[in-house]
């Protein structure tokens, strides 16, 4: 899986390297060949991820929902996933 950081600083705090480590087995688990790109902001944590097919697609979305719902992160997904073949969402921070 390629993953491209932007906007990170030097030091992540062990709970957020923590959290990509785990989104990132969670991911790798459908589809090992996906993409994902995590820009960060002041307010949320910007999610792109582009599978290898379309056929991963929902299933990634399952286990996102799953993954997130399990650490009670709530998810602002994008509604042009199906048309653009590109999941996209939002975790904000606290």
């Amino acid at each position: 899986m390629d993953i491209v950081k932007k906007f990170f600083p030097s030091i992540l705090p062990d709970n957020e390297a923590t959290y990509f480590s785990s989104l990132q087995g969670a991911i790798e688990a459908v589809d090992e060949y996906s993409s994902m790109e995590v820009i960060k902001t002041p307010f949320h944590y910007r999610f792109r991820i582009v599978p290898s097919l379309p056929k991963y697609t929902n299933m990634i979305i399952q286990e996102l929902t799953k993954f997130h719902n399990l650490l009670g992160v709530r998810l602002d997904m994008s509604k042009s996933i199906k048309s653009s073949a590109v999941i996209t969402f939002n975790v904000t921070l606290n």
